[in-house]
């Protein structure tokens, strides 16, 4: 009988020792695959020591599971990596970042620009969280896109918001200010009869009607939302007094109004103001001038946005680090090809791509924004960059020979101090 008994008591001591070793090698596990932060930080920085050197490159900052937490450039990587391990943790955000970073990739690059270029299309690509506005272009920027629905409206919101969407979608802008859109697009609205209600607003169409033959659509009975319907600035598609081809052929020209194309509204605007004038009814007047002033600026906004987007391509040659030059053909604002200056074959394939006509676009499509404004602040920048532009492939290679006999002559103190100015090595700043 003690034997019987004694059996469950061993039983129970070698269940409690096979619990003891299984949660120890579970806190092993545990261990070494989350590990101590701190000691992952320095497994971080010997690996930044050992693998990274000084040239313009871009990193990315992956988590435990794979996911890219940030994404950088500099035109010194290795500098700009250790620095990080030199800010007080927590208070720096940076410092934050490295306790959840597991690992860090980087890629070199022959030039800052070829870095920065890099560092735009990857953002784009993973939308990292610790980008914040300052690395994330988009972020500062408005657009106006179109919503969808059987009444769709125009709208505002951030291009980063519009670059989320599960599709790509035409946009207008990009614009700096969200004030003046506001104001522009209630003008808009009003002229062309589009409604700017929220989407939860329900919409049904006259068009359903039909469905119903001599009975009365419920959505007839209802009253309009708002006051716009009443005060006839909007078409009502709300309450079913307008079909849907009545609708979008409104809403096609208010694209017309905002890719140029159309003026109609600025005119009627126009006549409306002399008449109030001609009745002395001034305040109606000043008004319609107001709202005029309004749709003008917008104009004048996206005539900027749709020269730099219509703008003729044209080749960029860039002086890259150890003789890797690279020539990027820029076409309506986006980078389209590069190609070594070293390889036949790909000057030969760039040749060959600069020769195909393309159609003008009418307007920028979200997730090209960013390189689009990537490129402007670039050239905008460094006015002397001008130099290395051409309208060919050829022109390109001839400007950056002359661009590289300068520099030696430079180098060699063959030329005057004034004409270094006319140097486009990379200026080294960082973001």
């Amino acid at each position: 009988m003690r034997s019987t008994g004694a059996a469950p008591s061993s039983a129970r001591t070698a269940n409690g020792n096979a619990r003891g070793k299984s949660r120890a090698r579970l806190a092993i596990q545990l261990d070494l695959s989350v590990g101590s932060p701190d000691a992952d930080v320095q497994r971080l920085r010997a690996q930044v020591r050992e693998q990274m050197r000084n040239v313009p490159g871009v990193y990315l900052m992956r988590g435990i599971h794979g996911e890219v937490l940030y994404v950088g450039k500099s035109t010194q990587v290795r500098t700009r990596l250790l620095s990080y391990f030199r800010l007080p943790w927590p208070e720096h955000r940076h410092a934050r970042l490295l306790r959840e970073t597991s690992r860090i990739e980087w890629e070199p690059m022959p030039s800052e620009f070829a870095a920065l270029l890099r560092e735009v299309r990857l953002i784009r690509a993973h939308l990292p969280k610790y980008n914040i506005k300052a690395a994330r272009p988009l972020d500062k920027w408005w657009v106006i896109t179109v919503a969808g629905g059987p009444a769709p409206r125009l709208r505002i919101q951030r291009a980063s918001a519009a670059a989320r969407a599960k599709q790509a979608a035409q946009v207008i802008g990009p614009f700096a200010s969200r004030r003046p859109l506001v104001e522009a697009l209630r003008v808009l609205n009003d002229a062309l009869g589009l409604r700017d209600c929220t989407d939860r607003v329900p919409m049904v169409l006259h068009d359903a009607v039909d469905l119903f033959d001599d009975i009365v659509h419920p959505s007839l009975t209802r009253t309009p939302g708002c006051h716009r319907y009443e005060t006839r600035r909007c078409l009502g598609p709300c309450i079913g007094a307008t079909t849907e081809y009545v609708y979008r052929a409104q809403l096609s020209r208010a694209r017309a109004v905002l890719e140029g194309r159309d003026d109609s509204p600025h005119q009627q605007l126009v006549r409306e103001m002399s008449v109030a004038s001609a009745a002395l009814s001034y305040e109606r007047a000043g008004w319609l001038r107001d709202r005029l002033t309004a749709l003008q600026e917008l104009d004048a906004q996206l005539t900027r946005v749709r020269e730099a987007i219509t703008k003729p391509s044209f080749v960029y040659a860039m002086p890259g680090r150890d003789g890797d030059d690279r020539l990027y053909l820029v076409r309506h604002g986006r980078v389209v090809a590069e190609a070594r200056c070293t390889e036949v074959e790909s000057v030969t394939a760039l040749q060959a791509l600069e020769q195909r006509g393309v159609q003008v676009p009418t307007g920028a499509v979200v997730d090209q924004l960013d390189e689009l404004l990537m490129i402007e602040s670039w050239f905008r920048t460094r006015p002397n960059d001008v130099a290395l532009k051409a309208d060919t492939v050829v022109g390109a290679l001839e400007a950056l020979a002359r661009n590289l006999r300068e520099r030696a002559a430079w180098e060699f103190g063959a030329m005057p101090m004034h004409s270094r100015e006319l140097g486009v090595v990379s200026s080294g700043f960082e973001f």
